[in-house]
Formats: structure tokens, C-alpha cells, sequence
């Protein structure tokens, strides 16, 4: 599956550009870009995602999509009837993949990341990221890596200094596999990756 970027708050979103989303077409070795790494699920739009993601890929909260506030919104629920509560959608999938209006003023919309989209940059294994992304690729709050609940760690930051509050980070460098990753304050999943906002 491929994912394209577009303008999603238009009715006619380009589809001409790659960014280092894109991904190896699933099931194929033709590669589209070496930079990232995706197995997807469903439409490569998105436009069938009815899951309850609701942070968008930089962490933001997403903005409820029957409320106006704190943005004017386009796509609007009696329109669109997948438009639930503030969960990542691709109304009508007229853009190029789910995303959401954010409650941030500064900004308008970002993409969310599908969970059955683990994103990875491939050429780099994230180790060097020093961000504050603490969310997971499916919006799970990160675990602090000074703490041991809800889960046991491995890594600590006594020995990895760049594990601070609960960021997600790659303190092993290829360990599971290359990529951001933490902890979850849900006790049903362990770990789980991050999206690394560098891979943009």
C-alpha cells in the first residue's frame, strides 16, 4: 500500500507528492522510497480506518468533528457520517489518508498515523532522536522511563541517558528493530513504535 500526501481540508487534494512516508508497495521488493518501511491494512487511503486513533502524528489532540472550535471545519458529521467524536478519519476519502483537525490554534489539521501502519525509517535507526514525541503510532500514552508501571523495563537511564520523561526513543539502536519506540501506560501493550517526526 502506498500513502500519498494531499491537502485534506479541499475538495480536490493533490496526490503528486511523495514524503518520506512512503513506503515499499506491501508483498512487493519494488521500493517506492529507501527511506521508510510500511506493511498496511485496508484502503491505502485510509478512507475505511473506523478505529478511535485520536492523536495526530506530532501528538496533538485531535478537535471533536461536530465542533467548530478551535478550528472551522470543512468536513462536517451530517455530511459524513464515519466522523465520530475526534477520531482520525478520511471523510469520504477525498484526501490522501486519515487525519484530523487539531486542538491546537497554531495548527489547523496533521495526519494521524494508522495503527496498522508501523512507520520506520529505514538508514537511520532513530537512535539519535532527541524530541518530545510521547505517544505511540496508535495513541497510547508513552511510559516514563524512570518508572516501572505498568510495565518492567529493560532499558534505564542510568545506562541511557537520552531516556527522559516518557519520549520515545531508541535506546538500543536495533532493538526490536530500527525505530522509535517506548513503553505504554496500557497494561494490556507492552511497547509499541512512535512515529518519528524526522522521517518527514
Amino acid at each position: 500500500m502506498y500513502m500519498f500526501v494531499g491537502r485534506p481540508h479541499f475538495s480536490s487534494p493533490s496526490y503528486g507528492e511523495y514524503n518520506a512516508l512512503h513506503m515499499i508497495k506491501t508483498g512487493s521488493s519494488r521500493k517506492r522510497n529507501d527511506s521508510a518501511n510500511q506493511v498496511c491494512k485496508g484502503e491505502n487511503n485510509g478512507s475505511d480506518y473506523r478505529g478511535t486513533v485520536s492523536v495526530t502524528r506530532s501528538g496533538k489532540t485531535c478537535q471533536r468533528w461536530d465542533v467548530d472550535s478551535p478550528h472551522f471545519r470543512f468536513y462536517k458529521p451530517d455530511g459524513y457520517p464515519e466522523l465520530a467524536e475526534n477520531y482520525c478519519r478520511n471523510p469520504g476519502g477525498n484526501g490522501s489518508y486519515i487525519w484530523c483537525y487539531t486542538t491546537d490554534p497554531a495548527t489547523r489539521w496533521d495526519y494521524c498515523i494508522h495503527p496498522t501502519c508501523p512507520v520506520v525509517c529505514m538508514g537511520t535507526t532513530g537512535s539519535d532522536y532527541r524530541g518530545n514525541v510521547s505517544v505511540t503510532i496508535s495513541g497510547k500514552t508513552c511510559q516514563r522511563w524512570d518508572v516501572d508501571f505498568p510495565h518492567r523495563r529493560l532499558y534505564l537511564p542510568e545506562k541511557h541517558p537520552e531516556l527522559v520523561e516518557n519520549y520515545c526513543r531508541n535506546p538500543n539502536g536495533d532493538w526490536p528493530v530500527p525505530g522509535l519506540w517506548c513503553y505504554t501506560t496500557d497494561i494490556a501493550t507492552r511497547w509499541e513504535f512512535c512515529f518519528n517526526p524526522t522521517c518527514h
